[in-house]
């Protein structure tokens, strides 16, 4: 399967995209002085890889007239994951160094066991699981059914 250029897009904004709404949580103070309010508005940034993956599957369906396969689907969004994973870390490995360096030990204030191995593999493990979860159900509504995916 030869993937759309959108696929690339797609996986950049992903990862563009959660980490812009990182740095808006950082600059609003949510990441430090305010990790409750961190903590609930992190899952906000689960719109950039949902949205990313829907426009992927959707243009990847379009560049094969119409067809769409549950095998396409997985595979579209198993690509948009794996560099949305690949922005993520990088960013977040600049952010816990350089950006924010007080992030994991005010975690650790809180009761938390982290440390910037085990965040950076959440990232990229969190990433695969969500793509492959969303693109699978995506697919299963968005294939080809019968004479026409032939």
């Amino acid at each position: 399967m030869r993937f759309n250029p959108i696929t690339t897009y797609a996986g950049m904004f992903a990862g563009i995209g959660a980490a812009l709404w990182t740095m808006f949580e950082y600059a609003m103070g949510w990441h430090n002085e305010h990790l409750e309010t961190g903590a609930m508005t992190g899952f906000v940034a689960i719109i950039f890889p949902t949205a990313a993956i829907l426009w992927a599957l959707r243009a990847t369906k379009r560049s094969n007239g119409d067809r769409l396969t549950l095998k396409q689907a997985l595979m579209c969004g198993v690509a948009v994951s794996a560099i949305s994973a690949a922005i993520g870390v990088i960013f977040f490995y600049v952010y816990y160094t350089s950006i924010n360096p007080a992030f994991l030990d005010a975690m650790r204030a809180r009761g938390q066991e982290v440390d910037m191995t085990t965040q950076l593999t959440a990232v990229v493990m969190g990433s695969f699981i969500f793509g492959i979860l969303l693109s699978a159900v995506a697919g299963l509504f968005m294939r080809t059914r019968g004479e026409a995916a032939k």
